[in-house]
């Protein structure tokens, strides 16, 4: 395999590195020996002597220009908005993180960046699909402006890839299913799994939109964080200015998720079904072969081992 040669002599930036992906990719990062740098507006739940904190944001031109400076590679997973108030304010999320992106790029190719790892999103990009699990090459109908956005800073990562000099700038696009895991924020409504785990462990009702039926592809934080340090240090030629899959490659129900959820706790937990939502994909699961293939890539953690680990993090939370 004709891998470029790593850049692991330098500093890494990982932008929104104090968010819930960014903090398991930045422990990963440093586990494995890397100086590491984070842009962010909190230090993050993550200390380490060689971790180094911009606060800030990837719109604030000057911070951004000093945190990257001296960088070999570059994890870019901020967005400055959650999918539901990119809806409901397209012109702002189109200004901010797509734009803001641009500026990143622009930066990233007159410093000399070597690489840059973009988180996208497969849950969102593709839209109402023909078939599954779904192949990168499938047409893309995004049906939220949230999608929009990451598939528009996937379309300018191609144009920018080898823009540079000598030793240009290679881009890659992670499109990441549905993440899940200890330390997810479940008050801004992320992740359907975690709050059902922390539902249940609580005695909440959980509230499914629809029959339960509805199929979503989820994936382990942790394998997502190896995925991403796998782009970054490891990309083919033949990966760069692409886009790859990254999830558990099938889909489970709802329902499902609610059966293992019981299974584990070994009780019945309460369930609402409401009216379904006409923005609601009714099947989402990401064919992961170009993972496979071109990062040396694969899910480790299973869904029952997730699951299991999940409630009893949340366990062990109302112990304290």
């Amino acid at each position: 395999m004709n891998l470029l040669e790593p850049a692991d002599s330098l500093p890494v930036l990982v932008i929104g590195g104090s968010g819930f992906i960014g903090s398991y990719l930045v422990e990963a990062l440093l586990a494995g020996g890397r100086q590491v740098r984070v842009l962010d507006f909190g230090p993050g739940r993550v200390r380490h002597d060689n971790l180094t904190h911009w606060a800030g944001s990837f719109l604030q031109q000057e911070i951004l220009q000093e945190a990257m400076t001296g960088v070999g590679t570059i994890y870019h997973l901020a967005n400055s908005a959650m999918p539901r108030e990119a809806n409901r304010d397209p012109r702002r999320d189109c200004a901010e993180n797509v734009v803001g992106s641009l500026g990143i790029l622009d930066l990233a190719v007159s410093r000399g960046v070597r690489r840059l790892v973009f988180a996208s999103s497969g849950g969102t990009v593709y839209g109402p699909t023909a078939e599954v699990p779904i192949p990168e090459d499938h047409p893309t109908r995004p049906i939220t402006a949230y999608g929009i956005g990451k598939l528009s800073i996937e379309k300018y990562l191609r144009l920018y890839d080898g823009r540079g000099e000598a030793e240009s700038l290679s881009t890659v696009s992670l499109r990441i299913a549905n993440p899940y895991g200890p330390y997810q924020n479940i008050a801004k409504a992320q992740g359907a799994l975690t709050t059902f785990c922390a539902h249940a462990v609580s005695g909440k009702t959980i509230q499914i939109w629809g029959d339960g039926s509805i199929e979503r592809d989820f994936i382990h934080v942790s394998d997502v964080a190896r995925a991403l340090m796998l782009a970054g240090d490891h990309t083919t030629e033949e990966a760069r200015a692409t886009e790859i899959n990254i999830g558990a490659g099938e889909g489970t129900s709802l329902n499902t998720l609610l059966d293992l959820i019981e299974k584990i706790l070994d009780r019945p937990v309460a369930r609402e079904y409401l009216p379904g939502r006409d923005f609601d994909v009714a099947r989402n699961f990401l064919n992961i072969e170009r993972a496979r293939s071109k990062l040396g890539w694969a899910p480790q953690v299973s869904l029952q081992d997730g699951v299991a680990e999940l409630l009893a993090h949340f366990q062990s939370q109302r112990l304290c």
